[in-house]
């Protein structure tokens, strides 16, 4: 083979390696799936768990495995991420049940020893053996009422979590990694105006509910505009329309502290600006619903 051969086989077999080297991305990754992971991980690793709630365990597993399969298959992150809260809660459901468990087995093992207690009191140390039994009766109430607490606690956290759902769905919000995402389309505002339609009332009459359920979230109130028109304009427009949404959730009892608000103009368009209907799916309001934390990742 001659130098020049030489020179196009090996040039061939550099473009073949940088075109395997691009192929191989960096894995998608999903922040709700990541903590659901965690969390079960932990979970499987306690053999209280493991040996007392089993079921629970392969709940949490199916949804998380659920939330696995959709991020491979590069789902929607809202699906990917609603999978992942379910097996977060399953996760948590089945750690109290356990829990539970242990302390109903501690009631048994508590009644036992009292019943040995009582029959000491046939002794000569019979007085001492009616305070031991109050002592052991005074054990096992204290942990009858932790067993109940248990109880309590995990019927409450399934309660919070059905209950999240349900709100969620009636918003029509999508679940996203920035938070909950309420879309408010232009029809709830004229042409070129910033004051809210009265079909607007429902829709911040339900958010501000949610709000009011939920105390320790805020909201970013994000403005956007289609193309047509001055950037300065529409950066104005956006601007006004998404303070009107938020002095309408404030009239609704929303603490003015926990709305921000944006206005984008006729930046991160959804659709296309060159048909009415693409420019009408960007004349658009978005509130972002943060999480418990009052988080909300920042547009980029």
């Amino acid at each position: 083979m001659n130098r020049k051969s030489q020179f196009v086989c090996s040039l061939a077999l550099a473009v073949m390696a940088c075109a395997l080297l691009a192929s191989c991305g960096p894995p998608m990754k999903n922040a709700d799936l990541e903590k659901a992971q965690a969390a079960f991980a932990e979970a499987k690793m306690d053999p209280v768990v493991v040996k007392k709630a089993p079921l629970g365990l392969q709940t949490a597993e199916a949804s998380l495995l659920k939330a696995e399969k959709l991020l491979k298959a590069e789902a929607e992150p809202k699906d990917i991420s609603h999978h992942a809260y379910l097996a977060l809660q399953r996760t948590a459901i089945a750690k109290e049940t356990a829990k539970q468990k242990v302390a109903e087995e501690s009631i048994e093992a508590a009644s036992s020893d009292r019943a040995k207690v009582l029959l000491e009191a046939r002794t000569d140390e019979a007085e001492k053996a009616r305070k031991k039994a109050e002592e052991q009766t005074t054990l096992l109430q204290a942990k009858t009422a932790e067993a109940q607490q248990a109880t309590d606690a995990a019927k409450a956290a399934e309660a919070r979590a059905k209950q999240l759902e349900a709100e969620v769905a009636q918003l029509h919000a999508t679940k996203s990694e920035r938070g909950l995402v309420i879309t408010l389309g232009d029809v709830l505002f004229d042409t070129g105006k910033a004051e809210l339609k009265g079909g607007a009332v429902v829709t911040i009459s339900k958010i501000a509910n949610f709000m009011r359920t939920y105390p320790t979230r805020k909201l970013l109130v994000e403005g956007f505009t289609d193309s047509r028109g001055s950037e300065s304009y529409n950066l104005d427009l956006s601007e006004r329309r998404a303070n009107a949404v938020r002095t309408a959730l404030t009239a609704n009892g929303v603490e003015t502290e926990r709305i921000s608000v944006r206005g984008y103009g006729e930046t991160f368009p959804v659709a296309s600006n060159e048909s009415p209907e693409g420019r009408q799916l960007n004349r658009r309001v978005e509130v972002i619903i943060s999480d418990e934390d009052g988080r909300i990742i920042e547009r980029r």
